[in-house]
């Protein structure tokens, strides 16, 4: 893989851009103090109940993309003798059906159950017990409450140490729940905190230490899933590898830092985006196909295309305002669009003054800033200080497009080889040149110190304009396939399809509705390798969502090797610079399974030596394996 040597090894994301991010965990800080609860949902608490969290803390991952029936809890003790009179939890939008809250005692014994009526759409819930329940100094309980249908939520880290606010501690791990109808929770996973909460009134009304201990930032929490069936659910050991990382902007944590995509789940780690441009939404339907597709963003469409369409099916809009519909409280808009290739379309200095006054009209509104940009701000033409400026100063999410299948440039004679990345000419019509390219553009991410989401745009069916004669035949699925594992595997946090074909043999505004309304379209084959590999990255996002390793897997190969639950996996290509074939893989130190497992492809290759053997049959073609750690 084409990476960016750090002079130390990285083990944290690098710096993240915009004050917004500061400003929302500012916030979330804020959320676990020792203050006087005041009316929340269905009841006044006493006036003198106090609880672990602020009556206005806000979760970072507020639904959980988790949809099983499960109680989450939070262990507590309390350093005086007081009673609770009840419980409460922090609901979105998403976490329906009937919620019943229960107080336990350290051996699972139920000591009181109340169910939550009145329930507000999102927010704090409070329900108070028939009667309140003494509890005794130093002992453990547990409140819990029980989400029917899952979206709870939930933040990673936020108990990884103990947790005091006024007389009540949580201790490290302290969030808790079980899978089931009800059951007492005793699992807990990466010390995550399901913001559930006690009204608790100390003996005499008062609480020691009234104010706020330093606690640690909350961060989203990865899904608990439910069964896949083309990646089986491993078990969580927390096993990591003794190898350098890769700097990185922070995988889907980065989200937490907007209110918008935060709220929106953009912040779990079971979430990838994965984009469409041109392809309007007008439907369920419509929603349902591209959904099957792999698909959940959109950018460029049809200014009629009402909002509840993107919230009523869980899709994002990442734009301007569309029509009267879109407002500050749209949280499926999560991204503001300032520009399309501005760096092509103007000069700098136009272009830069153009960026900045995107910026000012959308405001600090809790979306993120995204711009896509042409080649230029990765090629050596173009001055260095003008592309980090393009890429740097005005955005928080940036993507470019170089469509190498079916552009000409590749075929140009004389051949100018003008990349950050070195793209020869023998190798510049492969799935290779789109990581390259994304290569390039972390280069220029990087000048600043601050890192960011990189998306990379993938032709759909070809890359040419009105005006720019294209490759044929155009990218075919494998090619297409190749171009978004390529991305992937060099650090691409996104993946956008450019969804039109305005020459050639095969003319269309719009592929995916094509292909929906048109089976026999010419599309169908590439649209149908899109749903393959967007479903796959699925399959795999909590662990594209962790920071990568530094690994040399062995020669010929571009890989990218990641650790998740226990087990290392490694995304592998051929590097583009060598003919397709059999490679010999490479295992970091202290992965020692006997065999590898070959996701997707149902089968299973031996280990020897610390290494194994595949074959790569073409220049697009991609392999992932899981091996034990």
């Amino acid at each position: 893989m084409h990476t960016l040597s750090p002079d130390e090894p990285t083990t944290t994301p690098a710096t993240i851009r915009r004050r917004p991010r500061r400003r929302a965990l500012a916030a979330i800080l804020a959320g676990v103090t020792a203050v006087a609860l005041v009316s929340v949902g269905q009841l006044a608490a006493p006036a003198s109940a106090v609880g672990i969290f602020d009556p206005d803390a806000v979760p970072a991952v507020v639904s959980d993309s988790d949809v099983n029936s499960v109680e989450l809890g939070v262990t507590f003790s309390s350093s005086v003798a007081g009673a609770v009179s009840g419980i409460r939890f922090y609901k979105g939008p998403r976490n329906t059906g009937t919620h019943v809250g229960s107080l336990w005692s350290a051996d699972g014994t139920l000591i009181e159950r109340a169910t939550f009526v009145d329930e507000t759409a999102s927010g704090w819930q409070t329900v108070a017990f028939d009667a309140p329940v003494a509890i005794t100094a130093g002992t453990d309980y547990t409140a819990s409450y029980l989400s029917p249908n899952g979206r709870y939520s939930a933040d990673e880290g936020a108990f990884a140490q103990p947790v005091t606010s006024g007389a009540i501690t949580v201790p490290a791990s302290g969030g808790v729940y079980a899978y089931g109808a009800g059951d007492f929770p005793t699992q807990s996973y990466l010390d995550s905190n399901y913001y559930v909460d006690v009204l608790f009134t100390p003996e005499g009304g008062q609480a020691p230490n009234e104010g706020t201990d330093p606690v640690p930032v909350p961060t989203p929490t990865p899904t608990v899933p439910a069964p896949e069936p083309s990646v089986p659910p491993v078990p969580t050991d927390g096993t990591t590898l003794d190898l350098p990382r890769i700097p990185w902007e922070g995988g889907s944590a980065y989200y937490a830092g907007f209110e918008k995509p935060a709220a929106a789940g953009w912040s779990d780690p079971s979430f990838f985006p994965i984009a469409t441009s041109y392809n309007n939404l007008l439907s369920t339907t419509d929603a349902d196909y591209d959904r099957a597709l792999g698909l959940n963003t959109y950018w460029e469409m049809w200014e009629g295309v009402p909002y509840s369409t993107f919230e009523d099916n869980g899709m994002y809009w990442v734009g301007n305002q569309l029509n009267s519909t879109f407002d500050d409280n749209s949280v499926n808009w999560v991204g503001d669009f300032l520009d399309d290739e501005v760096d092509g379309r103007f000069d700098s200095a136009t272009g830069f003054a153009r960026l900045q006054s995107m910026v000012d009209d959308y405001g600090d509104d809790g979306r993120f800033k995204y711009a896509n940009f042409t080649h230029m701000v990765i090629d050596t033409d173009t001055p260095a200080a003008v592309s980090e400026r393009y890429v740097n100063e005005y955005t928080d999410v940036v993507s470019i497009d170089r469509y190498f299948y079916t552009i000409p440039y590749c075929d140009w004679a004389p051949y100018r080889d003008v990349f950050l990345t070195e793209v020869d000419q023998s190798n510049c019509r492969t799935a290779s040149t789109y990581g390259k390219a994304m290569n390039s553009l972390r280069i220029r991410d990087a000048a600043d110190g601050q890192l960011q989401p990189l998306w990379n745009f993938v032709e759909l069916y070809n890359g040419g304009g009105t005006q720019e004669r294209v490759a044929e035949p155009p990218i075919t699925g494998g090619q297409l396939q190749g171009a978004v594992m390529s991305s992937i595997i060099n650090e691409a946090r996104g993946i956008v399809y450019f969804n039109q074909s305005m020459n050639g043999s095969c003319i269309s505004g719009g592929i995916i509705r094509a292909v929906q309304k048109n089976p026999n379209h010419c599309g169908a084959a590439q649209v149908a390798a899109m749903g393959e590999v967007n479903n796959r990255i699925h399959d795999v996002a909590p662990v594209l969502n962790t920071q990568s390793y530094e690994f040399d897997l062995g020669p010929g190969i571009d890989g990218m090797v990641k650790a998740y639950d226990g087990y290392a996996y490694i995304f592998a290509m051929v590097d583009g610079s060598s003919s397709p074939g059999a490679r010999t893989v490479a295992l970091p130190t202290g992965v020692g399974g006997s065999e590898v497992e070959v996701l997707w492809e149902n089968r299973t290759l031996p280990t020897s030596g610390g290494a194994f053997t595949d074959s790569f049959d073409a220049e697009y073609s991609y392999h992932v394996y899981r091996v034990k750690i």
